[in-house]
């Protein structure tokens, strides 16, 4: 049911009051302890919060039942009270900064969450949500969490585990739902921010930044895309099938749909194995990883767009021996596209990749040139000394993040998502001394 804005003001207010109680009865120590608590409850198998997202949330998300839950594993094995704590640390220096006056720098200082963030969730993909909730409830202020309605399953039932873990903390969360378009409730929403959160396209961070008051800090996550690229020294008959499986992993988590999913793999030429091998023992892994996590239901613009775009290739192979496709058989569950060209040439996802070949960093730098401000991260297989020189020029085009092949899909919880910090903007400061 959509919030009304007496419904959202109310909200506002509870979670606002829920702060300031939490901040005088909780210290970190235990803060971490809940959250770390309620992410390990989803891991065994006999969960009920895993229980209840396979069985709910397939329908409202469109991901099969394992892709449901390997997501389980990935976002709340990496929930850990040493990862926690090592994002505190990393960010604010030392987590106790949210407690005491501590040393900082020839001062002391102590930091305090906002009272009230807005986090305006995407729901394409199910982590980026519940880390914004974890980072709101990690500096202890209150938040107001407006739901997409492609999940609403995950933050329910992870709010729902805190509430076992700790219901005080549990209480500065109000989710909430209400269209994306509707301006009036947006703004009241935001009026009454101290931080905004926003997930989206970019055209939607952009009309939320214009509608975000000038005293509220605001942090916009918009569209990305992802890349690969295989060194020469990798393509070799002893490498292929793990690098081939780690691939497919990074391609086929989450369909495609998140901004860490590779659409292009630039396959270096002058190996032991060429490129075109690289494409087939891809095709082989990504067949072996549908048989274990089966991509989920397409829409018909969705499966429409995978037969244009796999019918268009498989025609001009028949007559040009620069291209060749490798697919599912009964159906359009995954396809590998190589093509003698170097152009960076987007997905139209749901597990459709890209094979190209090339003959250097240099000839990649220049085509992803142009698409580099929309580029989230680069796997790199191996992560050799040759690619640090890589890694530092695609620093200088502006990407945030550099891996190896096989942990794109894999962040830690402290990595700077889209080159941001985590929790600096969520906070402010004050001096003593």
């Amino acid at each position: 049911m959509n919030a009304t804005i007496d419904q959202l003001q109310d909200a506002v207010r509870r979670v606002r009051d829920t702060h300031q109680y939490v901040l005088e009865n909780r210290r970190t120590e235990a803060v971490i302890k809940a959250l770390a608590d309620a992410a390990q409850s989803w891991l065994p198998a006999s969960s009920p919060w895993r229980a209840q997202a396979v069985e709910q949330a397939p329908a409202v998300t469109g991901f099969s039942p394992a892709m449901v839950n390997e997501a389980i594993d990935r976002m709340f094995g990496a929930i850990t009270a040493d990862s926690l704590g090592a994002l505190l640390d990393r960010e604010l220096g030392d987590r106790r900064v949210l407690d005491e006056f501590r040393p900082h720098g020839r001062a002391q200082a102590r930091a305090f969450g906002a009272p009230v963030i807005v986090h305006l969730l995407a729901g394409n993909v199910p982590p980026p949500g519940i880390h914004s909730i974890v980072n709101g409830l990690l500096v202890r202020s209150g938040n107001v969490v407006r739901m997409s309605q492609n999940d609403t399953v995950f933050p329910k039932l992870f709010v729902e585990s805190v509430r076992a873990a700790d219901p005080d903390l549990a209480m500065c969360v109000e989710l909430l739902e209400w269209p994306r378009n509707d301006a009036a409730l947006t703004q009241a929403a935001l009026a009454k921010a101290d931080a905004v959160i926003a997930h989206g396209d970019d055209s939607t961070i952009a009309a939320l930044r214009r509608l975000a008051t000038s005293q509220a800090t605001f942090t916009g996550y918009g569209q990305k895309v992802s890349f690969a690229y295989v060194c020469r020294e990798a393509m070799t008959p002893e490498q292929l099938p793990a690098l081939a499986a780690a691939a497919a992993e990074d391609v086929s988590i989450y369909d495609q749909q998140g901004c860490l999913s590779p659409h292009v793999i630039y396959v270096e030429e002058r190996g032991a194995l060429g490129p075109r091998k690289f494409g087939a023992a891809l095709a082989e892994a990504m067949a072996a990883f549908q048989a274990r996590i089966p991509r989920g239901k397409l829409s018909m613009e969705e499966a429409a767009a995978i037969n244009t775009t796999r019918s268009g290739y498989e025609f001009r192979s028949a007559s040009d021996r620069r291209i060749a496709v490798w697919s599912s058989l009964q159906s359009n569950d995954w396809s590998v596209i190589y093509e003698d060209d170097p152009s960076f040439v987007p997905s139209c996802l749901n597990r459709v990749v890209f094979i190209k070949p090339t003959d250097g960093e240099r000839r990649v730098l220049e085509n992803i040139q142009r698409h580099a401000t929309r580029i989230s991260t680069v796997g790199i297989a191996p992560m050799s000394e040759r690619m640090t020189e890589f890694a530092k020029q695609l620093a200088g085009l502006g990407i945030h993040r550099v891996c190896p092949i096989g942990q794109m899909q894999r962040p830690p919880l402290w990595w700077f998502h889209d080159g941001k910090p985590n929790l600096a903007s969520l906070v402010r400061w004050t001096e003593l001394g």
